[in-house]
């Protein structure tokens, strides 16, 4: 993915692989994890934030290399997609407003997996 016109094509969320992860795991356990992937984003979201205001280059980089490939386990591919393009960039190139579009995303994909979160808890 080399732009944001590519990224937003990509779905936030990939129903096959979270099918997959549900057929592997079980329905309690796909649960828990999808809990657990729900708490990671928020808490990645408030260090990503921080990091954009006081324009923390290593805090960025070390938040997205973790979320590009969480993300991906998880099928959040929009998410994945973004956190790579971020990973990617140097500390001269404009990570700030790209790590902002990517915490749009995260704002986005979080929205979606909680309703499937509560959708599937019901």
């Amino acid at each position: 993915m080399s732009d944001a016109t590519e990224i937003t094509a990509c779905p936030i969320m990939q129903q096959g692989t979270l099918n997959t992860l549900k057929s592997d795991l079980g329905t309690d356990t796909y649960q828990h994890l999808l809990s657990l992937f729900e708490q990671e984003l928020t808490q990645l979201h408030a260090k990503l934030f921080i990091a954009v205001e006081q324009q923390q280059f290593q805090d960025i980089n070390n938040a997205t290399h973790i979320l590009k490939n969480t993300a991906a386990l998880y099928g959040a591919e929009r998410l994945s997609a973004s956190a790579s393009l971020v990973y990617q960039l140097k500390s001269n190139q404009s990570y700030i407003a790209q790590t902002q579009q990517l915490i749009d995303i995260i704002n986005d994909t979080l929205t979606e997996y909680k309703a499937h979160i509560n959708s599937i808890a019901e």
